[in-house]
């Protein structure tokens, strides 16, 4: 009985396997009870056919350096309790988060407010500071990686899987061939293997607002996602969803700019300028946590001529994981 599959006995004699939660694309997420300590933790186990590359297993322990880093410094990342090596197998052994992640509300409520998005943003940002502040770019902040935990009555976001956060202050591990991230949520810098900082996240973060105060992506599909990336406008939100304030195409047009430098340059410039603009719909703005210690128009022929092999091709890939093309760290 493989490691992918069921587990049967304690991982390192100390977590039993209780039920599987999800997987991913190195490891599956399973819930199981720490002997040792008596209280249950999510179990990150690698899968078989990963644990014996030396490359992913060393990305995979630097996830858990980096994971436990953040988790200590920020009450908005997810929290490591442990981290080891099973009969040849890594894990990452995190807390037990009570909730839903922001892609499952989404589907449930098709959009949020923005009161929701304006109490929410402040502790995404707190994350983001954090890990950029420690030289740490998560590169793959989507709405499945931002997790809206419940606890008693009240709720925290929490930011997960750093899985393929690339660390400014380390020597970087080059997977040749590969650029990993999110298709739908990646930067023009990360998509076409250009250097990047921190200010890739901040794009990451632009497309989870407009997909959560709208209700979908900018640029819904392939073709139209590809021609945003590579000189397209934004599609101004307040034509797909009027109720929201005409304030905030300007603000899309900044998120969204290719050019990181044209972009927000930090986290909290973004959500200060988030927060004023929405400060006059609703209520003042609340403090930013601190952590411890144009409309949309058709593509003409040509473009669509140009794209369509790159789209065909991108459409047979598993958008969610690793996007073939040489990485540039």
């Amino acid at each position: 009985m493989t490691r992918d599959s069921a587990i049967p006995r304690p991982i390192d004699g100390r977590y039993r396997i209780e039920r599987r939660i999800s997987a991913g694309g190195m490891g599956a997420i399973w819930q199981a009870h720490d002997l040792d300590r008596d209280r249950p933790v999510a179990l990150k186990l690698m899968l078989d056919k990963y644990a014996s590359d030396a490359g992913a297993r060393e990305r995979f322990a630097r996830e858990a350096r980096a994971a436990h880093r953040l988790g200590s410094a920020t009450d908005h990342a997810v929290r490591i309790v442990g981290f080891g090596i099973d009969d040849g197998t890594p894990y990452i052994a995190m807390e037990l988060l009570h909730g839903e992640d922001l892609a499952a509300r989404l589907s449930r409520r098709g959009a949020l407010s923005v009161q929701e998005v304006a109490t929410f943003l402040p502790q995404i940002a707190c994350a983001l500071r954090t890990a950029h502040a420690f030289g740490l770019v998560h590169r793959d902040i989507k709405p499945a990686n931002i997790f809206i935990s419940s606890h008693d009555g009240e709720e925290r976001i929490k930011v997960l899987d750093l899985g393929i956060v690339k660390d400014l202050g380390r020597g970087a591990i080059t997977t040749s061939g590969k650029i990993l991230g999110t298709f739908w949520y990646m930067s023009p810098e990360q998509l076409h293997a250009r250097p990047l900082d921190h200010r890739t996240d901040l794009w990451s973060l632009g497309l989870v607002m407009y997909e959560a105060l709208c209700g979908r992506l900018p640029c819904p599909t392939v073709i139209e996602h590809l021609v945003l990336l590579s000189g397209g406008q934004v599609p101004r939100i307040s034509q797909l969803a009027p109720d929201l304030p005409v304030a905030l195409d300007g603000f899309f047009d900044r998120a969204l700019e290719r050019d990181p430098a044209r972009r927000f340059q930090t986290v909290d410039e973004l959500v200060q300028t988030f927060l004023a603009l929405a400060d006059g719909a609703w209520r003042p703005s609340p403090p930013l946590p601190e952590a411890r210690g144009e409309p949309e128009r058709a593509l003409d022929a040509g473009a669509r001529t140009a794209l369509a092999p790159t789209a065909l091709a991108l459409t047979a890939l598993d958008e969610a994981t690793v996007w073939h093309a040489a990485e540039r760290q």
